[in-house]
């Protein structure tokens, strides 16, 4: 009688790194700055031939409103050498999700923010904050798309005095480079039962922290 191999246990996959991401989104951001800069060549165009139906009052603030706002999520994208700052995390997260809505696949896919608790303000550097936010609104989003009928893709985000976390119910487990932009905002990424769950201190924790060293 032969023993036969063991089966291997199928893993669950890894969520997508950041440069695959970041790359995918640039595509996207491309594609809207070049339908501003088209938008704007037809309206002068247009005006050359004598058209009176397009008011520039009211054409180029809209156009160059959106411009301005395109370019702000361009600049969401570098790493910068900015130093950990104090960040509401909501906000930041309001900036991930327009700027994950750039994504050429999952542009559609919409996802709802739940909040929990009282969840207070973190410390981070604002670049590596909006890269992990942005990766989790991702997975968040592949989940969505994958498991149709579920009501959509949501982040549930919680917080106390000590700890404010983002819950992503979704089967991957975290990339290394999300685990390593979570560590540069002070915190950690795991799975915990059917989740992805980004944890950090408040800034209220750090803060305490800071004053029981000094004190120590």
């Amino acid at each position: 009688m032969t023993s036969g191999t063991p089966a291997r246990q199928p893993q669950s996959p890894r969520s997508d790194d950041w440069r695959t991401i970041s790359e995918e989104l640039l595509q996207g951001l491309v594609h809207a700055l070049n339908n501003r800069v088209a938008a704007l060549s037809a309206f002068v165009e247009l005006a050359k031939l004598g058209d009176e139906e397009g008011d520039p009052v009211t054409v180029l603030p809209a156009e160059i409103a959106q411009l301005h706002r395109v370019n702000t999520l361009f600049g969401l994208l570098p790493e910068r050498s900015s130093d950990a700052e104090p960040l509401e995390l909501r906000v930041v997260l309001d900036d991930a999700i327009r700027l994950h809505e750039h994504h050429p696949r999952l542009r559609s896919e919409q996802v709802a923010v739940i909040l929990e608790g009282a969840p207070g303000a973190v410390r981070a550097p604002r670049w590596a904050l909006v890269r992990a936010l942005v990766m989790l609104v991702h997975a968040a989003k592949r989940e969505g798309e994958s498991v149709r009928g579920r009501g959509g893709a949501a982040l549930r985000v919680r917080g106390d005095d000590a700890t404010v976390s983002v819950h992503v119910a979704t089967t991957v487990e975290p990339s290394a480079d999300l685990v390593a932009i979570a560590e540069r905002c002070n915190g950690t990424v795991v799975r915990e039962q059917d989740d992805l769950v980004l944890r950090m201190p408040s800034l209220r924790e750090l803060r305490r922290r800071e004053k029981e060293s000094v004190n120590q």
